[in-house]
């Protein structure tokens, strides 16, 4: 990987020293290339004449839906666009059929944690699992997990401090009392090289603006095929049409892929951009991103233990999230923006910073941080 000339591409990295993919990820050039494509395509209006726009659009979300599928190991009809994250965790909590007495569990930490409306209305018992020492507390999360769980969500890798689940021991766990595992991956896709029928997981939400160096405005949903019919779609649309009456547009929508999720029309400027950022990392080697992510992630850590730092993310964490406890914590980062570093202070969780570098920072970067919050401190 050569770096100096990665980071020839992410013009950003001319003026910051930037430590949060986390929060938002980087655009590189080439993926607003996928977006001036697009755009020139409807102002000059560039169709074949076998096809409408609207079908030159529907055969790039479709070839962009095999991207996804093959970057995280499954098959494109299980793919489903939607607009952020917690569009598709809701479309999971909404199109499940809950009784009285069924159960969820999540850790206590979740970003869109499983308590719900819809879950409330139907006297659904919400389980959380508390956080130990920066780790879920998996074996409260089995104690918690019965016959009555219906559903049991999880980050792939902690928004707060980069904490990562082995998804396949909680999947196993799950499914041996008959219940689903859905599962936030959006700290984890482009950072870290997933497969989802491997881990068994049944359900996965994730937005590429962060460490896939994607699109806002556009996430996918991953739904397990043998889960597909079953789950209902909590809205119509154009895409996912039910009426068979003699004023039907079109006859209904098949009901055995995950394109019932859709509903109409999707951010179609992101898919084209999207691919690109697909295509950017493929290029790169996923792999070699991952390990790149981790022995920076991993140089950090140690730099800050090495000053003493109570630090909130546990030894040994392989992902690309470092925070550690610091008083005055928005304060700090909003210093820290004055002298062009950018991370994320939170004083949420006891106060801390994360910072979160991704595969085109350098150890450099990382030094600047460390000699910043050295002179933070001095001033503090």
């Amino acid at each position: 990987m050569n770096v100096e000339k990665i980071r020839q591409d992410f013009p950003a990295l001319e003026k910051w020293t930037y430590l949060d993919t986390s929060f938002v990820g980087l655009y590189p050039r080439q993926v607003r290339l996928g977006y001036e494509e697009f755009l020139d395509q409807w102002m000059r209006f560039k169709v074949s004449e076998s096809k409408t726009i609207l079908e030159e659009w529907l055969d790039k979300a479709n070839k962009v839906k095999r991207d996804i599928a093959s970057f995280i190991g499954v098959r494109s009809s299980e793919v489903a666009f939607t607009s952020c994250t917690g569009s598709g965790l809701n479309i999971v909590v909404n199109g499940l059929k809950w009784n009285k007495g069924d159960n969820v569990v999540f850790p206590n930490w979740e970003h869109n944690p499983l308590y719900t409306a819809t879950l409330r209305k139907y006297g659904v018992e919400a389980r959380p699992v508390g956080i130990c020492n920066g780790r879920i507390d998996m074996d409260e999360l089995e104690e918690k997990i019965d016959d009555n769980t219906k559903l049991v969500q999880v980050s792939q890798v902690s928004y707060v401090n980069g904490y990562r689940v082995n998804l396949k021991e909680v999947a196993e766990v799950t499914h041996e009392h008959g219940g689903k595992l859905l599962v936030d991956s959006t700290q984890a896709v482009g950072a870290i090289c997933s497969d989802y029928k491997r881990d068994d997981v049944d359900f996965v939400s994730a937005a590429p603006y962060k460490f896939l160096i994607g699109p806002a405005g556009l996430a996918f949903l991953y739904v397990k095929e043998e889960n597909i019919r079953d789950l209902i779609p909590d809205r119509i649309g154009w895409k996912n049409q039910i009426w068979e009456g003699d004023r039907a547009e079109k006859p209904p929508k098949d009901t055995d892929t995950a394109e019932k999720f859709e509903y109409g029309t999707i951010h179609f400027e992101g898919v084209y951009g999207l691919e690109k950022s697909l295509e950017y990392l493929n290029k790169l080697d996923p792999r070699i991103v991952e390990k790149r992510d981790i022995e920076l992630s991993s140089y950090l850590w140690n730099e800050l233990k090495e000053m003493e730092i109570q630090m909130y993310t546990p030894e040994g964490t392989k992902s690309p999230i470092v925070s550690f406890y610091e008083g005055k914590a928005k304060e700090f980062s909003g210093w820290l923006i004055n002298h062009n570093v950018k991370v994320t202070g939170r004083e949420a969780h006891g106060g801390h910073i994360r910072v979160s570098p991704h595969f085109y920072n350098t150890k450099n970067d990382i030094d600047v941080f460390i000699e910043r919050l050295k002179e933070w401190r001095q001033l503090s």
